[in-house]
């Protein structure tokens, strides 16, 4: 019954979530993925393996950085400017954030997944499992990334920042850091399996999950102290 009640409250609050959250992000995501899609269809070379590495590498470049944007402005206390009425309902912030989050998650996990099979049926890239590993500890470690740097600095824009440096240090930089850092694979957000072997892979990709969730619960922590939420520290 309780579980029946939750479902209906969330299902009740998607599209008040929805209109607050905002839907672009998702939009711009599908769209660059679908532009994308159409252009490998036009210009592809079934007979070289090189052709394969962007539709390979894609999806996990683009929706995990899209989903950590968007998952950056989701309860920042000084972007959110109903922060005191939220305080006085009786259902708790962090509740509200994860209702928020699992909406986003789903329109996120919806357009990826449905690119992954798209991309694994018609460009035949590889296994569907290898390309959900792809994308998903990415996104989340980078949304962790955001949401606790939100939280800490109460604006989202830092949270926005913090995650596309991150992106954009391991997308381009990664692999020229590993050469003089051996320790930054379990952080090497665009790790590849080809270049460091199946199973440091996925020790890589299971450290990024616990990196995400981790710094995603501390920064829910900090949702808990309402004089600092109110700009009292």
């Amino acid at each position: 019954m309780r579980l029946r009640t939750e479902r209906e409250r969330f299902l009740q609050s998607v599209p008040v979530n929805l209109r607050l959250i905002g839907w672009w992000p998702a939009l711009v995501s599908a769209l660059l993925l679908g532009a994308f899609f159409i252009m490998e269809l036009l210009i592809q070379n079934p007979g070289s393996m090189q052709d394969l590495t962007y539709p390979r590498r894609v999806i996990e470049t683009i929706v995990p950085l899209a989903f950590a944007l968007q998952v950056a402005f989701l309860l920042s206390p000084d972007n959110e400017p109903a922060m005191e009425l939220l305080l006085s309902y009786p259902y708790p912030l962090h509740k509200l954030f994860w209702d928020r989050a699992l909406l986003i998650g789903i329109l996120h996990t919806t357009i990826a997944l449905t690119a992954s099979v798209l991309f694994v049926v018609t460009l035949h890239t590889e296994y569907i499992l290898l390309a959900l590993v792809r994308w998903l500890p990415a996104g989340i470690a980078l949304g962790g990334v955001a949401v606790f740097t939100s939280q800490l600095t109460r604006q989202g824009t830092f949270g926005m920042l913090m995650a596309t440096l991150y992106w954009a240090a391991s997308l381009y930089g990664g692999d020229g850091l590993l050469k003089v850092w051996k320790w930054f694979w379990p952080f090497h957000i665009y790790l590849q399996p080809e270049k460091s072997g199946i199973m440091v892979y996925l020790l890589n990709r299971f450290s990024l999950v616990a990196i995400g969730i981790a710094l995603t619960l501390l920064g829910l922590t900090l949702l808990k102290n309402e004089d600092r939420l109110l700009g009292n520290r």
